[in-house]
């Protein structure tokens, strides 16, 4: 008899043990929850029409003011899809452990009210994938066995995670789209207006073009690193949380531990690298 009640303290032991100590999996989701360049980056799409209605007129004009306020319109909602994962991936950070962060009070509602953009790559499916992991952030969120949970709220999270990733990361390529054609048109612009400038007579405003143009196209050049190393950081996460999922019952192995380590690394190297640019 003595024997089995030791068995059972020693079983519930390492279950409990082996639930809460997920030092891994709280690194992993807590560095994922500060991926950063998405609030700049979609802010520079909103003021897309800011940066570029110095060089343009007439018909190109009138359609950019009307992508503009297609982008001021969109700009609120397209910020709840990176708020969205961040809150999800930051209560599987306090589900494994973590007792620093501090939730957002109404998570529940964080995701509500996000329409679809088809054309810049946000459907239905990805609006109805961000409703739903916000939900399943605020029931877990909540639950009085938060640690011990950690296993059913990556599983019943991932589907809709990694929708909601895709619809990101198509999000971001967008952006991405957009800079380059925004490019594009100032560069052809000054390179036209350059060739027909005599630079023999006008040295001073063929200098100054040069020096704009260059300028220019370092904002560019930078803005494009950014957008990949954004879409980088995307693709790590969504890896990192398959992971996690394809090994619910094994993440007390090392192998899965230092995968997980890993991960966490290139998630914080791409957020350092994006905020250093």
């Amino acid at each position: 008899m003595k024997f089995i009640q030791v068995a059972i303290t020693f079983a519930f032991a390492s279950l409990l043990f082996g639930c809460t100590n997920l030092k891994e999996v709280q690194d992993f989701a807590g560095q994922s929850a500060q991926l950063s360049g998405y609030t700049e980056l979609t802010t520079r799409f909103r003021d897309t029409y800011y940066r570029e209605q110095p060089y343009i007129s007439g018909d190109a004009d009138r359609l950019a003011q009307e992508n503009d306020l297609r982008r001021k319109a969109a700009y609120q909602d397209l910020l709840k899809i990176h708020q969205t994962i961040s809150v999800y991936m930051q209560t599987l950070a306090t589900l494994a452990g973590d007792k620093s962060f501090d939730l957002t009070p109404g998570i529940d509602s964080v995701a509500s009210g996000i329409k679809a953009y088809p054309e810049f790559g946000i459907d239905k499916t990805q609006v109805d994938a961000l409703s739903g992991l916000a939900k399943i952030a605020a029931k877990w969120a909540t639950s009085s066995y938060q640690q011990r949970a950690v296993r059913e709220f990556i599983k019943e999270g991932n589907e809709p995670l990694q929708t909601a990733l895709i619809g990101m990361e198509k999000l971001i390529g967008y952006y991405q789209k957009t800079n380059d054609n925004e490019w594009k048109t100032i560069n052809g612009l000054l390179e036209l207006e350059l060739s027909f400038t005599d630079q023999s007579e006008d040295k001073l405003l063929v200098t100054l073009a040069r020096a704009h143009l260059q300028a220019k196209a370092s904002e560019y050049q930078l803005a494009d690193k950014k957008y990949r190393e954004a879409r980088k950081g995307i693709q790590t996460i969504a890896q990192g949380h398959g992971l996690l999922v394809e090994n619910l019952d094994k993440l007390s192995r090392q192998e899965i531990k230092d995968s997980l380590r890993q991960f966490a690394k290139d998630i914080k190297a791409i957020n350092d690298h994006i905020n250093s640019m």
